[in-house]
């Protein structure tokens, strides 16, 4: 497994001083000392304080995770006290598994108390900003990889699906590994809207465009639902998370780290997790902000990827690629960070 990773500042003409508001962090030996596991997370924060909430994700969240991996496992330990004799190790947990369901509750107590640490933190007000949280757990031992999803930042597996010829470079086909919570999703608008949110685009929130709170009500109505992956979000104005009594939060995203104010709407920090085996003609992963993807489809990046051996140089020319569109399409950029492994 190689891996790198590259982060952009966003252009900003109006706010040249702007801080990078996303993070990554890559973590080796994840969990314990002998362990052959890695851990590689994207932040995206936004909001006043956006930078602060994603600093924050990055430096603690692997923390929980370890923390309850650990639990996990010691649990496990305890419960096969004789077997565990036989490996006469001086980390004895490196050689426990766990199952997809112990490791989802894993990730989601991780999630959870991250965010309410952050909430608590004096350091940092998250009351309207906060940080998306995007990672990949890879079971080194297991040869399985977990996915822990927390708003619009993406992963994206690239996998080949003939076998390649002596030589030759293989084309790969992009496959998802998480989906993006946004408003456009319609478990996403269900779920918010019983909390008494409202979800308008700006047009509608200024009385440009009609409202339609109704739509959802038709369990066969899939009219507004985009895929974002494979189609791009091209209208410029997206449904976003409103009180219903007043012009706040405005939240693009249907779950977010922080967002105190926004939390009662529904937007909350428990992530969708996905494990799957990785099998051979798995090639790559990417995990990024959506400043890559804003105006690329997840096979747009794939296919960028594929065309390069060294981890590095595929981060630089996505990097590239994206912030050149944004450029074309906008008067600034937004950050970009990519992992590749």
């Amino acid at each position: 497994m190689r891996y790198a990773y590259l982060s952009q500042k966003g252009y900003y003409p109006d706010d040249p001083h702007k801080p990078n508001q996303d993070a990554y962090s890559v973590t080796d030996r994840f969990g314990t000392r002998e362990s052959n596991d890695g851990f590689f997370a994207v932040y995206d924060g936004h909001g006043r304080d956006g930078d602060l909430c994603s600093q924050f994700a990055r430096d603690e969240m692997p923390k929980y995770l370890a923390k309850h991996i650990n639990k996990m496992k010691a649990k496990e330990s305890n419960a096969m006290k004789d077997k565990l004799e036989t490996y006469r190790t001086s980390d004895p947990l490196s050689h426990i598994e766990l199952s997809k369901e112990q490791m989802h509750k894993a990730s989601l107590r991780a999630h959870v108390e991250c965010n309410l640490a952050m909430h608590q933190d004096p350091h940092v007000d998250d009351s309207l900003s906060g940080t998306t949280a995007i990672s990949a757990y890879v079971h080194g031992r297991r040869n399985r990889l977990t996915i822990s999803n927390v708003g619009d930042s993406r992963a994206v597996l690239g996998k080949a699906t003939q076998p390649n010829g002596y030589g030759q470079r293989q084309a790969l086909k992009a496959f998802p590994l998480s989906r993006d919570q946004t408003p456009y999703r319609k478990d996403e608008r269900i779920r918010i809207r019983k909390t008494g949110a409202r979800i308008l685009s700006l047009d509608q929130l200024e009385g440009l465009q009609p409202i339609n709170d109704n739509a959802d009500d038709d369990e066969n109505n899939d009219e507004g639902d985009i895929e974002l992956g494979e189609e791009l979000d091209e209208g410029g104005d997206p449904p976003r998370v409103w009180s219903a009594n007043g012009d706040y939060p405005g939240t693009a995203f249907t779950r977010s780290l922080g967002d105190a104010m926004a939390e009662e709407l529904g937007v909350y920090a428990e992530p969708e997790m996905l494990t799957r085996e990785i099998k051979p003609e798995d090639r790559v992963i990417v995990i990024a902000s959506d400043g890559v993807f804003e105006f690329l489809t997840n096979q747009s990046v794939i296919d960028i990827c594929a065309k390069f051996t060294d981890p590095l140089e595929a981060c630089r020319a996505v990097v590239a690629e994206s912030y050149e569109l944004w450029l074309q399409y906008e008067l600034r950029t937004d950050d970009i960070t990519i992992i590749f492994v």
